[in-house]
C-alpha cells in the first residue's frame, strides 16, 4: 500500500486515482489546466453530421446495459474489448462493465470482443469463465457471431440490448 500525497489515504500500487480525494496519483496533485491569456482563442471546427438518410456506409452499434441503462456506441472502425478493468494486470477494456456490476455479475476481465467485418458487427467470446450468450444461446469461445438489431447479449449475468444508430 502507498499513501496519497494529498490526503494521506492508503491505496494499492498501480492505482491511478486516490479512492478518497480523487487526486491523480501519477502527478501527486489534482489535474488542472492553465487558462489562456486574455484575448487568445482557439478556433474549433466541428464536423457537420449529415442526416441519417444521407449517411454513407455502415451504422454504429449501440450497446445498452440493461442493469444500469448506460449506452455505449461502437463505430465500425473500432474493435473493442468488453470486460473489466484490472490496472494491476494491464487490462484496459474499451467497454468496462465494472461500473455496471461486472465483478458481481461474473464478467471476465477479457470477456469478449466486438468488431466490424463483412459489413456487420460481430461478437466473439474470449474464453470467458461465465460465458457469452446471444439471444439465450451460449457462444462457443473464439467463434465470432454476427449481431442484429434488438439482439440480447448476456456476459456472465449482465444483460445488454443491441441496437444501431
Amino acid at each position: 500500500m502507498i499513501e496519497c500525497p494529498l490526503c494521506g489515504q492508503k491505496y494499492p500500487v498501480g492505482a491511478l486515482f486516490c479512492p478518497k480525494c480523487g487526486v491523480y496519483l501519477l502527478t501527486g496533485g489534482p489535474l488542472r489546466t492553465e487558462p489562456l491569456p486574455e484575448g487568445v482563442s482557439i478556433p474549433v471546427e466541428l464536423p457537420v453530421e449529415p442526416p441519417p438518410a444521407e449517411r454513407a456506409g455502415p451504422q454504429s452499434l449501440v450497446l445498452q446495459v440493461l442493469t444500469s441503462g448506460r449506452r455505449v456506441v461502437i463505430r465500425p472502425d473500432q474493435e473493442v474489448l468488453v470486460g473489466r478493468l484490472d490496472v494491476g494486470r494491464g487490462i484496459f477494456p474499451q467497454v468496462d462493465l465494472t461500473p455496471d456490476g461486472g465483478l458481481e455479475g461474473g464478467v471476465s476481465r477479457r470477456h469478449a470482443r466486438i468488431f466490424f467485418q463483412n459489413e456487420r458487427f460481430h461478437i466473439e467470446d474470449l474464453g470467458s469463465t461465465n460465458g457469452t450468450y446471444l439471444n439465450g444461446v451460449r457462444l462457443d469461445p473464439y467463434s465470432p457471431c454476427p449481431l442484429g438489431d434488438g439482439d440480447e447479449l448476456r456476459l456472465g449475468q449482465i444483460s445488454i440490448r443491441v441496437g444501431f444508430l
